[in-house]
């Protein structure tokens, strides 16, 4: 398979792995389930207001996924996911060491897009 086909599939993989946590959280939180808002009550720096993180963190997981599937930013839009990916892998999946991984290595993915573009 030749480069350009390979990167251009990494990218739409990448874009979903944002888009589709961020729909499925969205969905949760309009159905009136309160996961991601308790997911997020647990870790100090979001105790204080759960619901607007989660609400930030929706947004910023539907917006970024969008973004990369659209090619519109990516750089930009990877940092974020970086940010995101290691949040999580150190707080959620904490307590999950294949979670740890899957959420490093994810984020070591976006590293090395940045890096190409």
């Amino acid at each position: 398979m030749e480069k350009k086909k390979v990167f251009f599939w990494n990218r739409i993989l990448l874009g979903l792995v944002m888009l589709i946590p961020g729909i499925l959280k969205l969905v949760a939180t309009l159905s009136g389930d309160n996961f991601v808002s308790g997911m997020l009550s647990g870790i100090v720096l979001f105790a204080w207001a759960p619901l607007f993180w989660a609400w930030i963190l929706i947004l910023v997981e539907i917006g970024v996924g969008s973004a990369i599937l659209l090619n519109w930013n990516v750089k930009n839009a990877s940092w974020l996911a970086i940010i995101i990916l290691l949040v999580a892998a150190f707080t959620v999946n904490l307590s999950n060491p294949s979670g740890i991984l899957t959420h490093v290595a994810l984020a070591s993915n976006y590293l090395i897009w940045i890096a190409k573009k």
